[in-house]
């Protein structure tokens, strides 16, 4: 099981959980990244928020990756780069290709970092807001809630 809960995303409360990225192919051992659980993101990405923090605290130069899939939302289309990683949270670890947004500003960040269905498919997700709390089953966990 996989523990989060509700923290401050722009000037709302909404469910994350803490995971540890590990990028070798451009010097990120582990950095820890608050992650924004994302039922809408097929994949998995790194905002530029903490794309900005890669290029500050591992002096990261974004533009040596190689061009990622276009991020579109709500807030448009932006341009991504990419590369393998691998993701762990808590005893959950995966390895797969991450898309990283180019920070644009280091005064302005307006994505955060997403767990998206690329990871949220191996588990039953529940978030209850009135708790705040988030979790992530495992399915023997998910299975044993008898909820067929």
């Amino acid at each position: 099981m996989i523990r989060g809960n509700f923290q401050p995303i722009g000037d709302a409360l909404a469910p994350c959980v803490l995971g540890t990225v590990h990028i070798p192919s451009i010097g990120i051992g582990d950095m820890n990244i608050l992650f924004l659980i994302d039922t809408g993101a097929d994949t998995s990405l790194i905002g530029d928020f903490d794309a900005f923090r890669m290029v500050r605290d591992f002096g990261v130069d974004l533009t040596d990756l190689p061009i990622g899939t276009p991020s579109e939302g709500i807030g448009g289309v932006v341009a991504t780069r990419t590369a393998m990683s691998t993701l762990t949270v808590d005893d959950f670890t995966r390895n797969l290709r991450i898309d990283i947004l180019e920070p644009s500003s280091e005064t302005h960040f307006s994505v955060p970092s997403l767990l998206g269905r690329d990871v949220l498919s191996h588990f039953a997700l529940f978030v209850e807001e009135r708790t705040r709390k988030v979790l992530l089953l495992e399915p023997a966990e998910a299975d044993a809630l008898g909820l067929e």
